[in-house]
């Protein structure tokens, strides 16, 4: 029997992702706990109370900062959630767990500026999708949107739920395009969101929004360009010895990548899609590619989201950023959502106590 190519391995794999909002769950091979805890710890206690954690599931919320205890201490208790991958997945399927809409009704007080060419690479036109306040006397903080699909697919209309919605609480929203991994690998996804915000950056005035406040947000593949984009911007490079830029006030990732060089995920083959190699080939380009290593001083604060049973992104990836945004003293907000898979987020279950996090976290750290 012949080997499969890449091409039909990505279809393969796309087609499986394309089902329904639960496919990408169904096309990726779970991971065990014994991936989960394959990071190695710093003692044998930390070891035995990992161990436990992942056990029991119990990551507890935690912030360095006043402000964002505030906001753990006041937002609204989790909903209860799932010990395991088939107890969310039942829920859906017997209604107790819906799904929201990946774009709702644009309300009166929002404009819509749907299908905005930001870049052309070769013959590909790269959009976005901007929404704004109708009624605001000042320039407006701007949220840029990332969608996930592990890199190799997913669309901006995917984050129209929270382009909308963000609009109607005063803010310019923007929902991007990038070139997928099978049009062009890493670095191409971040270069594409580079410019989509130096583009929003160059039509401040066009659609009144404020370019020293700027947020990033996103899930899955786009939690990992939000992490990406926010903390190596700083990074000093050949030809930026300043930073590549752009620089943000905030940003909010949901249960991305932070550390590719981790063995609980380095083997993923959407990972090697998006890097264009194997991780036993290129070692140096995995940890280049992971926001991990860029963390420093002077990064945007953080409201990093991750549900404690997922098993495409491990909460061991969210626990190691936590802790390294800690030494290095950058504001962050961690809220786990115990039992909450990968996507919990676009249930209506779990995000009315996500949309209050994200609401007060960007009213302390962006809107001020």
């Amino acid at each position: 029997m012949n080997n499969p190519t890449t091409a039909e391995k990505t279809t393969t794999v796309k087609t499986k992702h394309r089902q329904n909002l639960l496919a990408v769950v169904l096309s990726c091979a779970p991971a065990t706990l014994a991936i989960f805890a394959a990071v190695a710890p710093a003692s044998a206690e930390e070891s035995r109370l990992t161990a436990k954690m992942i056990q029991d599931r119990d990551f507890p919320s935690r912030s360095n900062t006043e402000a964002g205890q505030r906001i753990l201490a006041s937002a609204p208790p989790d909903v209860p959630g799932h010990r395991q991958f088939m107890g969310f997945m039942f829920a859906v399927l017997e209604g107790k767990s819906k799904a929201l809409p990946f774009t709702p009704p644009v309300p009166e007080n929002v404009s819509a500026h749907p299908d905005l060419t930001y870049l052309t690479v070769g013959k590909k036109e790269l959009k976005l999708d901007l929404y704004r306040p109708k009624a605001t006397a000042k320039p407006a903080p701007l949220v840029v949107l990332i969608h996930g699909g592990c890199w190799m697919d997913g669309s901006r209309k995917e984050m129209g739920f929270y382009a909308v919605n963000l609009a109607r609480l005063g803010y310019v929203t923007a929902s991007v395009d990038y070139r997928l991994s099978e049009e062009a690998p890493y670095p191409a996804a971040v270069e594409d969101m580079r410019a989509a915000i130096q583009w929003l950056t160059d039509h401040a005035a066009t659609y009144n929004i404020d370019p020293e406040r700027i947020a990033i947000m996103g899930g899955s593949a786009g939690g990992h360009l939000t992490e990406y984009l926010g903390y190596s911007a700083n990074t000093p490079t050949k030809g930026h010895p300043q930073g590549v830029g752009p620089k943000v006030k905030a940003i909010i990732p949901f249960y991305g990548w932070s550390d590719l060089t981790d063995p609980s995920v380095n083997y993923q083959y959407y990972m090697e899609l998006f890097l264009g190699k194997k991780y036993a080939d290129a070692p140096k380009l995995y940890e280049e590619a992971s926001p991990i290593t860029h963390v420093d001083k002077g990064d945007p604060a953080t409201l990093l989201l991750h549900g404690t049973i997922d098993t495409i992104v491990p909460i061991t990836q969210a626990e190691k950023l936590a802790k390294k945004l800690e030494t290095n003293k950058v504001p962050f907000v961690y809220a786990p959502f115990k039992g909450g898979y990968h996507g919990y987020d676009m249930f209506t279950d779990a995000n009315p106590g996500v949309m209050y996090l994200i609401e007060h976290f960007l009213a302390e750290y962006l809107a001020k």
